[in-house]
């Protein structure tokens, strides 16, 4: 079952590592992405923040909406996906019907700042309410025992 779509510049910290994964009680981590999946150095570093007993993959966007899309993956494992941008939320989002929502935890980059911890281009933004019209959710949510703060409102503005 797919428990989690979770966006962060950080790909694998102590907020997933433990809280995310405790807190949704996750066997299997997922990471999607064209340009985290073709970057065999980050990929080895990211790895060491795996929590152990927590099964783990790297694979490209298309990759890993096929998996995703496979009824016995679904049925096999508690899954949290995690990305690192905007794009890639929307492209697996669009795919997989399961997800109905996205939370974030921060992407820090030389952008507009839209939100605590959230900085974002014009194309982020567009990518993320495109992700919204898919009558889907987007909010900020750093760790579990955050409230979820829906960011439509946000966006629109920064529009």
């Amino acid at each position: 079952m797919i428990k989690a779509l979770h966006m962060d510049d950080r790909l694998i910290h102590g907020q997933v590592a433990i809280s995310w994964t405790r807190s949704l009680s996750i066997d299997l981590i997922l990471i999607v992405g064209d340009a985290i999946n073709s970057n065999e150095m980050r990929k080895a570093s990211l790895r060491l923040g795996i929590p152990s007993g927590i099964k783990f993959g790297f694979r490209s966007t298309k990759e890993g909406i096929a998996f995703l899309q496979d009824p016995k993956n679904k049925n096999k494992y508690n899954i949290m996906v995690l990305v690192d941008n905007p794009k890639d939320a929307y492209e697996v989002g669009k795919a997989v019907d399961d997800i109905k929502k996205l939370s974030i935890g921060g992407l820090r980059k030389e952008a507009p700042l839209v939100y605590d911890n959230l900085n974002l281009t014009p194309e982020d933004v567009d990518d993320l309410l495109a992700f919204i019209n898919l009558g889907k959710t987007v909010g900020m949510q750093p760790t579990p025992s955050n409230q979820f703060v829906d960011l439509k409102e946000r966006l629109k503005a920064a529009k």
